[in-house]
């Protein structure tokens, strides 16, 4: 229990910085006050009188004895039996302060993380067995909480202003810790020290509720900015608020009017983000912590009112298919914008968004649904255990369910055409058969990487070539200075350098589609990559790539750049990959798994280049190989980057071909 409910705080604390997410949103204006008032009084009439309890009392025995007797709760008692012998660590301010002086943003992080896993833990236990042996260890956590300067992170606090008392904000974990706290007070307000009731109620309204109802009214805070946000902060911080909300305010005006706020500013905002092909541009891992405090919020917002519908977003069907449709091979993934190879969807948000939306996966209820997904925490309880209980077990859909239950890995190709990306899976019965992902679209991305034009390759489970992910969070990530990390520009990423050149960040940097084809025996993808290499000295550059199917499967990517009159006339073509690189010849590279613990060795790729000119005659390639940010300490995964560089000496176009077999 302890290590996941760590990992999945760990992956909340990596987050954007305010200072680059707030060019996302836009102020509060008159017509948005106007609606979420008009929805709050239609609410108020229609919402029960008296607050549905998100998680029951720990008065009612019988609803956490059935918890205890369903799900796995012995792991949360020997966590927190282990925790009482443990001294609180302190979070002194030179450690807050870390991040201003030298940008690292991970050891105030980490340290805070074991205050969170604590409260939770001890939390849960006490609920669960109601004998009073974890209280005490509980109030002096939630004290502590309450007590701490500030409720958000370094990295979101600007200079400092919410921990020295200049400012007032909330950021995704302070609005987290704010509904976790809430849904602990009201379970638990029959046991707390009565002072400690009133002081967390306080915190909470001072700290997340007040400061979001004065940013909607009018008053301009830039650290509140997800508010009007498109990424995923704004169903994040939603989450947290509406949740702190529906535990502290006892009258139905006051929770109908964060009721509609959330409905309101999540449905016209956190949307708009969306592609309407459903892309989520931040990656899987990101899916899961957006799209999945989306579902969290929708639950408590539908169990709360009995009215509040998020589901039916015309977005959340096809943005809820998007982790299905990434999947390449069972399991794996792509690792696009910041995330990590290892990403993957949460099974029990598939399984809860199946029954909610009818896409009839019911091997995928069976395995992961109600009671058998994890729940560490109030708010997971309240959403994976407690709302299915109530409902008998089994969660009704809230929309029309799906026309038809799909199987994507049985699909040849999935395509999301607004987001330029392509996904070829193996064919069926062949010989060691492999799978590719293809993308376009634009530098300026969610979690944007500038990759226009890069692929993955994957063979038996490995992805031979990659999207190396991204790189460990520092201020640097989220600042001017974010592309000057070799991961996340062109550099980390097997698409060309043109001329010295890497491909230029922002929107006008957009790879257009000008050919796709789909046949039984190939897969044809082709962008125009020009307006991403701006100062390069060309007039175009078009990437094709052909996934041909057969009895081998074969990649072929293809470069056509025509250079500009009396520009350089040279480019170099890498692929990036973890693991181990063999040179056959000067146009030839074998990449082969590295060794499995018993060392056994999957299959691998064959590359082959090749380049001419514009008259058919051969160029020469020249290969090398380096490390991506080998020289860069903040760069801590360092994948390997073989290249082949070609430079002409007669005519302006080259055309550069690699062959994976």
């Amino acid at each position: 229990m302890r290590k996941r409910f760590i990992l999945r705080a760990a992956f909340v604390f990596a987050v954007c910085v305010l200072t680059v997410l707030a060019s996302l949103s836009a102020a509060v204006s008159p017509e948005d006050r106007a609606a979420v008032d008009a929805r709050a009084a239609e609410l108020a009439a229609l919402i029960p009188a008296e607050p549905v309890p998100l998680i029951p009392p720990i008065t009612d025995r019988e609803a956490w004895e059935k918890f205890a007797s369903l799900f796995d709760s012995s792991q949360i008692v020997k966590s927190a039996e282990k925790l009482l012998g443990q001294p609180v660590p302190e979070l002194p301010e030179d450690l807050y302060k870390e991040f201003y002086a030298d940008g690292n943003r991970s050891n105030y992080q980490n340290a805070r993380n074991v205050w969170v896993n604590r409260c939770m833990t001890l939390a849960m236990a006490e609920l669960i067995e109601n004998k009073g042996r974890f209280l005490p260890a509980l109030e002096e956590i939630v004290r502590k909480f309450c007590g701490y300067p500030s409720w958000s992170l370094p990295a979101h606090d600007q200079n400092a202003q919410i921990y020295d008392g200049k400012a007032i904000a909330a950021d995704l974990v302070a609005t987290n810790i704010a509904g976790e706290l809430g849904l602990i007070r009201a379970a638990m307000e029959s046991v707390l020290s009565p002072d400690l009731s009133r002081v967390v109620e306080e915190n909470i309204r001072r700290r997340v509720l007040d400061p979001l109802k004065e940013t909607v009214y009018g008053e301009q805070n830039r650290m509140m900015w997800w508010v009007t946000g498109t990424n995923n902060w704004n169903p994040v911080c939603f989450a947290g608020t509406t949740a702190a909300a529906l535990s502290v305010c006892r009258s139905a005006d006051e929770r109908a009017w964060y009721l509609a706020a959330a409905e309101h500013f999540v449905s016209t905002r956190f949307f708009s983000g969306i592609t309407d092909d459903g892309y989520c541009s931040e990656g899987i891992g990101y899916w899961n912590y957006g799209f999945g405090e989306f579902v969290r919020l929708a639950e408590i917002a539908w169990r709360a009112s009995g009215v509040v519908n998020l589901y039916q977003s015309p977005k959340v069907l096809p943005l809820a298919e998007f982790a299905f449709k990434m999947e390449v091979e069972p399991n794996r993934y792509a690792a696009f914008a910041d995330c990590s190879l290892t990403a993957r969807p949460n099974k029990g948000l598939l399984a809860l968004l199946s029954r909610r939306l009818g896409l009839g996966r019911t091997q995928l209820e069976r395995d992961n649904a109600y009671p058998r997904w994890y729940a560490g925490s109030p708010f997971s309880a309240s959403v994976y255990f407690f709302g299915p209980l109530e409902a008998g077990g089994e969660l009704a859909p809230l929309v029309p369910a799906a026309a038809e239950t799909r199987d994507e890995l049985a699909e040849p190709v999935s395509r999301f055409p607004d987001a330029g990306v392509v996904i070829c899976r193996p064919t069926e019965g062949g010989v060691s058969p492999l799978a590719a992902v293809f993308k376009g679209w634009h530098n300026n991305e969610m979690h944007n990487h500038n990759d226009l034009g890069t692929f993955c390759v994957l063979r038996g489970g490995v992805w031979l070539v990659c999207d190396p992910g991204g790189e460990t969070y520092t201020r640097r990530t989220f600042s001017p200075q974010r592309y000057e990390g070799a991961l996340l520009n062109s550099f980390g990423h097997p698409v060309p350098r043109i001329n010295g050149k890497l491909q230029a960040t922002g929107r006008q940097a957009e790879a257009k589609a000008v050919e796709f084809a789909d046949t039984a025996e190939a897969t044809v993808y082709a962008l125009d990559l020009t307006s991403a290499y701006p100062d390069a000295g060309i007039e175009k550059a078009v990437r094709r790539f052909e996934f041909a199917r057969g009895g081998s499967d074969r990649v072929t990517v293809t470069d056509t750049i025509t250079f500009a009159p009396g520009a350089e006339t040279e480019a170099e073509f890498p692929v990036i990959t973890f693991e181990d690189l063999t040179r056959a010849d000067e146009k030839t590279l074998l990449i082969t798994p590295r060794p499995a613990k018993d060392g056994s060795v999957g299959p691998g790729i064959k590359i082959t280049a090749a380049a001419y000119d514009e008259n058919g005659e051969p160029v020469p390639l020249a290969y090398s190989e380096s490390i991506v940010g080998e020289n860069d300490p903040l760069t801590t995964s360092n994948p390997s980057r073989p290249a082949w560089t070609a430079r002409l000496t007669e005519g302006r176009t080259l055309k550069f071909s690699m062959t994976v077999e």
